[in-house]
């Protein structure tokens, strides 16, 4: 696949709503889960991500943009501390191809795209969560 063409079986308007009922299974299935290694050293377990309208209409207001991607990413300690890792949402938008709108790095090193918003900075649940959600 050549970096201009359209990412197989990408669908612009993917996504729908689902029955509340659903998404409350959904999030009990993940809570019950077994501790990690990492959560067992002391790192949270990361609920929910929450990012503001005004950052995220930045990003879907980029030239091209048809929606937003989320990709996980683990911030690591630099010292090692596996309990100071956190895990990471990060958001991108992406164009009707498919295809992330993001700064992308060449084989010569050089820098191509370099407009492309790619976002984190998002409040994290815990500490910063809906206590009377069903969803928490």
């Amino acid at each position: 696949m050549l970096p201009n063409d359209p990412v197989p079986g990408f669908d612009p308007n993917a996504g729908s709503p689902i029955p509340a009922t659903t998404a409350e299974q959904w999030t009990a299935n993940y809570r019950d889960q077994p501790l990690t290694a990492e959560e067992q050293a002391g790192s949270k377990r990361i609920k929910a991500y929450y990012f503001g309208n005004e950052f995220l209409n930045t990003v879907q207001q980029q030239e091209h943009c048809v929606g937003l991607r989320f990709y996980m990413g683990l911030e690591k300690d630099l010292n090692g501390d596996k309990s100071k890792d956190n895990y990471q949402l990060i958001v991108v938008g992406v164009d009707k191809d498919g295809h992330d709108i993001v700064p992308r790095t060449q084989a010569d090193g050089s820098v191509q795209g370099m407009d492309g918003i790619v976002g984190d900075g998002s409040a994290k649940c815990p500490d910063n969560c809906d206590p009377t959600s069903p969803l928490n």
